[in-house]
């Protein structure tokens, strides 16, 4: 009978695939593709910084940052004339896409109505300022270059 127990045994053993019993080593193509995966997109290790930011603490590179973009934006802004027929007082959140290359773009973003219809020509001063901004380095994420989104929040008040 032992011997019968022993036969069924090799037959099975040997029926059954080796694949189960190799470890396979994982392809370095499938691990980076993995990990990078993994990776969130959307948050990167270091901001896009400018030359005036360059000497700030980690906690303060990202707040240089955007309160450079808002200063240069507001200097700009405050060399233009608007005449409007009623006062506004509104918050614009301007999107901006920081490449990896450095360069600053806004992106395509919907004015307020009562800003759209008083000051039509809003949106292209908006633009000439963002194109005048000083060069940037861009963000990095584990030490490579990377494109990064904000959102800069700009109060719009003119009497």
């Amino acid at each position: 009978m032992s011997k019968r127990y022993w036969y069924i045994y090799l037959i099975v053993l040997t029926s059954t695939s080796c694949d189960n019993f190799v470890f396979k080593k994982d392809n370095r193509k499938d691990i980076i593709q993995k990990k990078w995966s993994e990776v969130d997109k959307n948050e990167v290790d270091q901001p896009p910084l400018f030359k005036t930011c360059q000497y700030k603490t980690e906690k303060e590179l990202e707040r240089c940052f955007q309160n450079t973009i808002t200063k240069h934006i507001q200097d700009h802004l405050i060399d233009h004339t608007f005449k409007v027929q009623e006062a506004i007082n509104d918050t614009v959140w301007v999107p901006l896409l920081i490449t990896k290359d450095g360069e600053i773009i806004l992106e395509e973003f919907l004015l307020p109505d009562i800003i759209q219809n008083q000051v039509p020509d809003f949106k292209t001063v908006l633009e000439a300022s963002i194109s005048s901004l000083p060069e940037a380095e861009p963000a990095h994420t584990r030490g490579t270059p990377t494109s990064a989104r904000y959102k800069l929040p700009l109060v719009i008040d003119i009497d």
